[in-house]
């Protein structure tokens, strides 16, 4: 489709004026000058000098009143001094004396004016006497030797201190003593310490796990450590707690592990076997890491716990094996087994149970194996002569004896119990080749009176197989001594 055309003449008519040009036909233009902000700022503070605020006040009168004073502290320092002036070497003018005496004599009155006496209330005289007592004398006008005499007056501070330290002494004089004892023994612990250590029991009354405060793990160094201990109230720790604390005090001093295991440990592992009838899984930790100082342990638990005499079977079971479980020195078993034996002596009933634990830990030190000396061994041996029979006339050879040794009842004839004959075997069966051939044989009689109708056999056949004590082993040699050369 062609494109329309269009002639200049349209187009001219439909284009518009420029826009200058419909402007200034309108009028001439007219423009606004901007607003000066800054001019009334100006105005402002030109009115503002006018005036003088209250703060520039103060400062302009207090710099003028320095000036005044300056200048006259300088006028006065000018003038000389009157006390030196020609004039002060003269008396005063005797008008003013006179009219100062005529203002006294106002005062006081006439020598023969009659003064008029003035009836006091005797309510008010009491209360006054009890302010001012009639003895007491204004020290105003009291003579200044009687108040050297006296000495120097009571000072409020030292009244005070006075008091205080007599209300301290009588609190003093009836203390409250915890754990009992006598007050001369009671030791005075700091506030402080009473309540940390009080709240670390708390916390041992609830352990399960984790770290103990840092305050407890210092204690065995502590001195005193006992009487903080108390504190903590061990008979409410935790089993957990007591191994944690069993762990920190074998770390000191054999006397303090002695001391701890004797006084927290021996009461805990009584008690819960007595109330379970089995030793927490803690607690029998606690006494196999109580053996890492063995001379400690001996004396402050076993020992203890066999020479009260009411050890039972059980107690000494279950202590039996922890023993059995853990290597102790040599020495140290043998120290135990002397110190058994000793125990065993004094026990006034042998068919009490404790004689019965007795044997259980001898046999369980037996059964080590250790190399013994010969001293150990002739106390061994002499503890179980020491239940050798009275009556020998006693029927069909009768488990029953009379007590011969230390260990005698008074007499009377109590059975053996199978521990002992278990014992008696354990210790021929490892150290038959260590007695003399005298003990071979007295032991050997032993068992004509006592033997066991099932161990008696056994031991017997051990203490036969035995060679004497420092005889040497016999070599084998071969082909049974001929020593003929054989040629081939």
């Amino acid at each position: 489709m062609p494109k329309a055309t269009s002639s200049a003449a349209s187009r001219q008519a439909r284009r518009h004026n420029p826009l200058t040009d419909d402007i200034l036909a309108t009028g001439p233009l007219k423009t606004k000058a901007p607003k000066n902000k800054n001019r009334g700022n100006d105005e402002d503070a030109g009115e503002a000098e006018k005036f003088i605020d209250s703060k520039q006040s103060r400062k302009i009168l207090s710099l003028g009143q320095d000036l005044a004073d300056e200048e006259r502290a300088e006028h006065q320092a000018n003038e000389p001094n009157k006390a030196f002036a020609f004039d002060t070497r003269f008396g005063g003018d005797e008008s003013d004396e006179e009219a100062q005496i005529e203002e006294n004599d106002d005062a006081w009155g006439d020598e023969e004016e009659e003064v008029e006496q003035v009836e006091i209330d005797p309510e008010d005289l009491e209360m006054f006497n009890k302010f001012m007592p009639s003895g007491a004398q204004d020290p105003i006008f009291g003579n200044e030797d009687e108040q050297q005499a006296q000495g120097p007056g009571t000072n409020l501070t030292e009244l005070i201190l006075e008091k205080i330290a007599a209300h301290e002494a009588a609190q003093a004089g009836h203390p409250v003593i915890h754990g009992g004892g006598a007050p001369e023994d009671a030791i005075q612990i700091p506030a402080k310490v009473v309540e940390v250590y009080t709240k670390i029991g708390l916390i041992l009354s609830r352990y399960r796990s984790g770290k103990l405060p840092k305050p407890f793990k210092i204690l065995p160094t502590i001195p005193n450590w006992e009487d903080i201990l108390y504190i903590t109230r061990p008979e409410s720790w935790t089993p957990n707690a007591c191994y944690e604390a069993t762990r920190i005090f074998v770390s000191s001093k054999p006397a303090t592990v002695q001391r701890f295991m004797e006084a927290v440990i021996l009461e805990r592992v009584r008690d819960d076997i007595h109330e379970t009838k089995k030793l927490n899984v803690h607690l029998f930790n606690a006494l196999k890491k109580a053996l890492y100082k063995p001379a400690a342990f001996f004396k402050g638990f076993l020992f203890p716990l066999v020479g009260s005499g009411t050890c039972t079977l059980r107690e000494a079971h279950i202590v039996a094996s922890v023993l059995g479980r853990v290597s102790i020195p040599v020495l140290h078993s043998a120290a135990a087994l002397l110190r058994l034996c000793d125990i065993a002596a004094e026990q006034t009933s042998l068919s009490s149970e404790g004689g019965g634990a007795t044997n259980i830990f001898i046999r369980v030190l037996l059964e080590k194996k250790y190399a013994l000396p010969y001293k150990v061994i002739d106390a061994l041996v002499f503890h179980f002569l020491r239940f050798r029979a009275t009556d020998p006339t006693a029927a069909n050879g009768d488990m029953s004896m009379s007590g011969t040794g230390a260990g005698a009842a008074g007499g009377k004839d109590v059975r053996l119990p199978v521990l002992w004959h278990q014992c008696l075997l354990a210790f021929a069966q490892r150290y038959r080749n260590d007695i003399t051939e005298d003990q071979r044989e007295s032991l050997l009689d032993l068992l004509l009176v006592r033997g066991h109708k099932d161990i008696g056999p056994e031991v017997r056949r051990e203490l036969l197989e035995g060679r004497g004590r420092g005889v040497p082993i016999e070599e084998p040699t071969d082909n049974g001594g001929d020593d003929t050369m054989m040629i081939g």
